[in-house]
């Protein structure tokens, strides 16, 4: 009965991600969280939930993302500064770039990487929030901040 509800559940968000069309920043968002919290569901973790105070970290390290590319910021400093004080239990980080704005083969792409994927079925994770930019070079830059308060 169980798996029959993860399968139905699945299939759920599956469709609610096809239905979606094509991908303005919030829709885009709710792709990847959508195809993020199938692969959640799959591996038996609760999903993860928009966090409106994380989007301006996710925007802030997309743009940063198109300049240096690494799990610290621009300036040197921590990814975490991003946060401006914030505190959260949990807080990881995962960056990408792509030649499409494309949320299904980012997730994938993201699960295809063992750093990555541990970061996506992390279960101390509560909250998400993603942004993707276009750089100068055509490149998008995508940067996914994970956190939980527990």
């Amino acid at each position: 009965m169980k798996a029959l509800q993860t399968i139905v559940t699945m299939l759920v968000m599956v469709g609610v991600v096809m239905m979606s069309g094509t991908a303005s920043a919030s829709s885009l968002e709710s792709d990847v969280v959508a195809y993020v919290n199938i692969e959640r569901q799959a591996a038996g973790l609760a999903p993860v939930t928009v966090a409106a105070d994380l989007q301006k970290a996710s925007a802030i390290r997309a743009q940063e993302a198109s300049v240096k590319f690494a799990h610290q910021r621009p300036d040197g400093s921590s990814v975490k500064t991003v946060l401006n004080g914030a505190s959260y239990s949990w807080f990881g980080e995962n960056l990408a770039v792509s030649r499409v704005m494309d949320a299904q083969k980012m997730v994938r792409a993201w699960m295809g990487s063992p750093t990555h994927r541990a970061n996506i079925l992390n279960g101390h994770y509560t909250q998400i929030s993603v942004s993707c930019i276009q750089g100068s070079d055509g490149h998008y830059y995508w940067a996914m901040e994970l956190s939980s308060n527990d």
